[in-house]
């Protein structure tokens, strides 16, 4: 039966995304509200599969596509002794166990449906339209399996100050985050799951399922490495959890050994050589590949502009620099994250989860800006926690998936992606009215301009780059005005959700929860 509208119905709001769920609201259509959401975020999705990918026809190594395919081709036809050394030249399998077995499962249903797509060897660089059709498929199988459930899970469960459009709002703005579908949707990656375990991981913290939570966060790491971005603000929270209870070393050890099982079963097939552990462990940290990957927005590349610290430096050097680094910068956040649950009652709960998410942005974007080897792509980590946010904190999210996107574009144009990546940022800048439309925004005046101005920069360098040829002796001169940019800008984002994190407990959200 379709819900009456809520006589406390949002007014009319000149944003996009809103009137159209006050539209549903108002007409009793609340029901088809989440269908018609995850309906159109699918059709998203593989529209924008419709274009190319990583390294498309560019043989001999292809790209990140390939590589997918690849090892699918490898857990499918070698024993699992092989998995992490076989051929490692040619797209070496260099994430964690559960991405293996992923690939495994993958491949297992592309043999069922055509072999020749992983044969092992034959099939290298083979870019068929059905073998695309079928990797274009898993990816956004995944993503509905793992992510889109936590998503929406979180916002209708956990938001208890929220309006029913707010959250069907948050839950529509998330799944149409552009960042996200053309890196796992255009380059081709499978972000997604790492990022679902991620919010499973929130999901469980609030509901006070502090096992599932340590289950959830091991399958994020353990699916890919840059899910450890998340270590010390998970650590924190459950520690002080632990701290806090009456019976805290009976939790203590519950959570040890959940951790304990969870990766021990992922590192199973492995576990009784220590030599096929050592080789796992040196293929998911590289640590030979140097102090960054390409150009990327962190602090590392945007310094080495002005000072070649590889030059200056040996990579263990490097290593203890950018550890310390990252220690330093996020550090801070983690231990008011660990007093703050410490101190909590029970009807604290919903504003430490608060703390909580914010500490998961400031540590995974302070692992993104200082720690050793970063790739591009890895902006995205730091992105989930806050999209989180988005209710709470709508100028700075919608800003910095902006910033986000722009910082993906060099990746993007190599991909021959220009024509999604305007779609999907313009999509966005029009949903969710970025910069935000001061008539029906709390947005102050002095961030409009700032917001403003970050949007001229960026069509700026835009403009330069498609009409205006680089110099012969600086051609990556806009690629690195790029990196510098975004660099500033993401160093100014952890300042501000470190400072909100630390204020956050002086604001009491004043909305009423409304009833789905």
């Amino acid at each position: 039966m379709p819900r009456k509208a809520s006589r406390t119905a949002s007014r009319p709001s000149v944003v996009p995304v809103q009137r159209w769920f006050q539209f549903l609201e108002s007409q009793s259509a609340q029901d088809i509200a989440l269908p018609v959401s995850v309906l159109f975020a699918l059709l998203v999705r593989w529209c924008i599969g419709l274009h190319g990918y990583s390294g498309q026809g560019t043989p001999p190594l292809y790209g990140d596509y390939e590589a997918q395919r690849h090892w699918m081709e490898i857990t499918t036809h070698l024993p699992v002794s092989q998995w992490y050394s076989y051929d490692l030249q040619y797209w070496g399998l260099d994430y964690p166990p559960l991405t293996a077995f992923q690939s495994w499962l993958c491949g297992a249903v592309a043999t069922y449906i055509d072999p020749s797509w992983i044969a092992l060897d034959a099939s290298r660089g083979l870019e068929s339209h059905t073998s695309k059709q079928f990797m274009r498929a898993t990816a956004i199988a995944l993503e509905f399996i793992i992510y889109v459930p936590a998503i929406v899970l979180f916002f209708r469960s956990q938001h208890t100050k929220m309006s029913w459009v707010a959250r069907q709002v948050s839950i529509f703005s998330v799944l149409l985050q552009p960042c996200l579908i053309l890196i796992d949707h255009g380059h081709f990656q499978y972000n997604s799951v790492m990022l679902g375990f991620l919010v499973w991981t929130v999901y469980f913290a609030a509901q006070e399922s502090y096992i599932l939570m340590a289950v959830s966060f091991c399958c994020s790491f353990m699916f890919k490495q840059m899910g450890l971005y998340y270590a010390p603000a998970v650590f924190a929270f459950l520690l002080a959890q632990c701290f806090r209870r009456k019976h805290g070393t009976v939790l203590f050890v519950k959570l040890g050994v959940a951790v304990v099982a969870t990766v021990g079963v992922m590192l199973g097939p492995w576990i009784t050589s220590v030599d096929q552990l050592q080789q796992i462990l040196v293929r998911v940290f590289p640590v030979a590949r140097g102090l960054y990957e390409d150009k990327v927005a962190n602090v590392w590349c945007a310094v080495n502009v002005a000072v070649k610290l590889r030059s200056l430096f040996d990579a263990q050097s490097l290593v203890r620099l950018s550890t310390c680094a990252t220690a330093l910068a996020f550090i801070p956040s983690c231990i008011h994250l660990f007093y703050t649950i410490r101190r909590q009652t029970r009807t604290m709960q919903p504003t430490a989860i608060r703390v909580f998410k914010y500490c998961l942005v400031n540590t995974s974007l302070a692992f993104f800006l200082f720690s050793f080897q970063v790739h591009e792509k890895s902006i995205l980590v730091p992105l989930a926690p806050a999209l989180l946010l988005i209710d709470e904190e709508k100028w700075a999210v919608n800003w910095f998936v902006q910033v986000a996107l722009f910082s993906l574009y060099p990746l993007l144009c190599v991909d021959g992606l220009q024509i999604p990546y305007w779609v999907m940022a313009v999509l966005w800048a029009f949903l969710r009215s970025c910069p935000a439309c001061p008539a029906h925004t709390p947005t102050p005046k002095c961030v409009m301009v700032l917001q403003w101005t970050s949007m001229l920069v960026m069509l700026a360098l835009h403009t330069a780059h498609a009409f205006v040829p680089p110099p012969s002796s600086l051609p990556d001169i806009y690629v690195v005005l790029n990196v510098v940019y975004c660099c500033a800008m993401f160093v100014a984002f952890l300042a501000y959700f470190n400072y909100r994190q630390f204020t956050c407990l002086q604001v009491q959200p004043t909305l009423k929860q409304k009833k789905d």
